[in-house]
């Protein structure tokens, strides 16, 4: 009988200036947001995330898919898989998964727990890559 596989996750949510990242218990069973990232430059931005993979022991990577209303790729998609194919490179696993609204679910859950404006800009993206997650281990 084969064991179900199991192995611990990273979610991120990939913008211009930051990106947000979360993290599943090793039996992917939740996902809880871990930080915002200030992004520096690619080269430092790629370097950070392998080694938050390698320290993390995570088995792959989900990185959220910012596509436009009517589920084309708009700009900032083709921004994301720009990224994503160089970590891919790095020799990570990654999978991308739709992501419209989750920040603003991540905003709108921020302030259902009174958390100011800017409480909300400095968690908001790590929420969102925990909701995007989420989402994710519930397929």
């Amino acid at each position: 009988m084969e064991e179900m596989e199991k192995g611990r996750i990273i979610a991120l949510d990939v913008g211009d200036k930051r990106i947000g990242i979360a993290v599943s218990d090793p039996t992917c069973t939740i996902a809880y947001p871990l930080e915002t990232y200030k992004r520096k430059n690619e080269r430092r931005d790629l370097e950070y995330i392998k080694e938050l993979y390698s320290r993390l022991e995570a088995d792959k990577i989900i990185i959220g898919l910012p596509l436009l209303l009517d589920g084309a790729e708009g700009t900032q998609a083709k921004k994301v898989k720009v990224f994503a194919e160089k970590l891919r490179a790095m020799g990570l696993k990654i999978e991308f998964i739709d992501e419209r609204f989750s920040t603003d679910e991540a905003d709108d859950l921020l302030k259902e727990k009174g958390q100011g404006w800017k409480e909300r800009k400095s968690k908001r993206d790590a929420v969102a890559a925990a909701i995007i997650l989420n989402n994710y281990i519930k397929e």
